[in-house]
């Protein structure tokens, strides 16, 4: 009876350390870091999102970016890039990297929708954000939610070069224009934009 009593306790331990280890691992949103899905008619640039519990970065988190209807309509999607669904897997520092082939500027705050993105893991909705890129307008100017024609084609431009370089310059916010979502738009995001804006990045649309 004593055997029995102790392997119950035993098990009954197990349970309740496996429980604690799962919790501890449990994606925290307030700890985690996830800036706006950052794509490129490139897909040179690399998304990263930090995955974190109580008990520090997650290894292994499966990290799904889920984008509504409405906004992955709206979103240029290059030719072979996997979508509305994109994946990826946390590595020991909690970071789970994307490079995106895609244009588009998508602020939430515009869609008539919400959200835009959703951004899980392990199941778990960190943050619902937006879609910042070089290639933030059409030729004409005109942002996805403004009803933008691109032609068939995603492409960093004299549009998106017309369309950046005010807000460069003067300092002010733009949603589109803060590649780095840190909440300004300085020389880090003219150094991001140049690149693109100078060599013309683009793709074919997705049929």
């Amino acid at each position: 009876m004593g055997s029995k009593i102790l392997r119950t306790l035993v098990l009954l331990t197990t349970g309740v350390l496996a429980t604690s280890v799962a919790i501890a691992g449990t994606p925290d949103p307030n700890l985690s870091t996830v800036p706006n899905v950052l794509v490129s008619p490139s897909g040179i640039f690399t998304y990263n999102v930090t995955v974190v519990s109580s008990d520090g970065p997650v290894n292994g988190a499966l990290v799904q970016l889920s984008f509504s209807t409405e906004a992955a309509g709206l979103v240029c999607w290059c030719d072979g890039q996997t979508q509305p669904l994109i994946e990826s897997t946390s590595n020991a520092s909690g970071v789970a990297s994307f490079n995106i082939s895609a244009g588009g500027c998508i602020d939430p705050s515009l869609v008539s929708s919400p959200p835009a993105v959703e951004v899980f893991a392990n199941g778990f909705l960190l943050k619902e954000v937006g879609v910042v890129s070089v290639d933030s307008v059409d030729p004409a100017g005109l942002l996805p939610t403004q009803g933008w024609d691109n032609g068939g084609i995603c492409t960093a431009g004299l549009a998106d070069a017309t369309y950046h370089t005010p807000t460069l310059k003067s300092g002010a916010y733009n949603f589109c224009t803060d590649l780095d979502s840190d909440g300004d738009c300085d020389l880090d995001d003219a150094v991001a934009l140049t690149p693109g804006l100078k060599l013309g990045w683009s793709c074919t649309e997705a049929p």
